[in-house]
């Protein structure tokens, strides 16, 4: 009896692993390694002659484009070349890669954009061209969607790691408080929290103390329709980071700075018009600045609007990164549970 049981299990133990093999071979994905690189980075597997000639000049422009309203010159992305002899397992692993080719029998210039290729979270975009002058106009034109490409593929996956590591209780605040939700990783603590403002900071002791990594959360009224315009959302910007964010000399606050002007967009996300604004703020009788985006929406049921605001002070140093991780924190903002 003793035995027909073990055999029993051993056989139902065989089962459980070949189905768990037909299930791998099944969804690829699980299978897939982590991407590799650093954030922020793009491979460009072209090799030299095309890349010295003005398709390579074209594309390098558009990866290395200046990225907006930061103090000095960063570039949207950094760029790793190689040929394509040298695209190999090493490279293939990379979280941004950009393959292109010239081929006289190619036809038509196109482009395909795919994920998870030879890695996860990956994006691959492949661009195929019969000769190198249609290359490079097709790579003038789309100079737009692949920037729009690589920068919502590294929000995605910075948000996918502050889902991973959420700290719950900033989210139910929010919901308790304003009626919104919005993703915040751990090793955020809230600085403020008053009747309509509440500012989100990292943890200085996990960086150093000359960093500040910040997200403001408030609302006002909704009266006028004017508000979702620059000038308006700059005014009532100021009126709330004067009363709520001192700075350390006596007399000083925050402030936005308009020698240069904040950027405004607007867009429609989740079925939800937002207006934008990327700019740069100061201290007001103090020497501390950097850069800062808002996102604006209206919470319709209680004639709210909410602005969600993520800022960076990083003093002689490089802010790209930094920003864009606290960017993903306000782009999951959500009104509503």
């Amino acid at each position: 009896m003793r035995i027909r049981t073990l055999q029993s299990l051993f056989v139902l133990g065989i089962l459980v692993v070949l189905i768990s093999i037909s299930s791998c071979r099944g969804d690829r994905r699980p299978l897939l390694p982590n991407v590799t690189g650093r954030a922020g980075e793009v491979v460009v597997v072209m090799n030299a002659p095309l890349w010295e000639a003005e398709p390579g000049r074209v594309l390098g422009r558009t990866l290395a484009s200046e990225h907006p309203g930061l103090l000095q010159y960063e570039p949207m992305f950094n760029i790793v070349r190689i040929g394509h002899a040298a695209f190999t397992n090493i490279f293939k692993t990379h979280r941004n890669i950009v393959v292109v080719n010239v081929s006289p029998t190619a036809g038509e210039t196109r482009m395909s954009i795919r994920k998870n290729v030879w890695a996860r979270p990956q994006t691959v975009i492949e661009i195929i061209a019969r000769d190198s002058e249609s290359l490079a106009s097709f790579l003038e034109n789309q100079r737009e969607r692949i920037l729009d490409e690589f920068v919502s593929a590294e929000r995605e996956r910075i948000i996918d790691y502050h889902k991973s590591m959420e700290r719950v209780s900033i989210r139910e605040r929010l919901q308790d408080k304003f009626d919104v939700s919005m993703v915040v990783p751990r090793g955020y603590n809230i600085i403020i929290d008053t009747t309509d403002f509440i500012w989100i900071r990292h943890d200085p002791r996990r960086v150093t103390q000359d960093i500040i990594q910040g997200v403001f959360v408030y609302q006002f009224e909704y009266t006028d329709p004017e508000t979702f315009t620059p000038e308006y959302l700059v005014r009532v910007r100021d009126r709330f980071l004067r009363r709520y964010i001192e700075g350390p000399s006596p007399g000083s606050w925050m402030a936005t700075e308009t020698l240069v002007p904040p950027e405004f967009i607007e867009f429609m996300e989740n079925d939800r018009y937002h207006a934008k604004l990327r700019g740069l703020w100061r201290l007001e009788n103090d020497f501390m600045g950097g850069p800062f985006i808002s996102h604006a929406t209206l919470n319709e049921e209680r004639n709210k609007v909410v602005v969600a605001e993520a800022f960076v002070y990083v003093p002689g140093d490089r802010k790209r990164n930094l920003l864009r991780q606290v960017e993903a924190i306000i782009r999951t903002l959500e009104i509503g549970e």
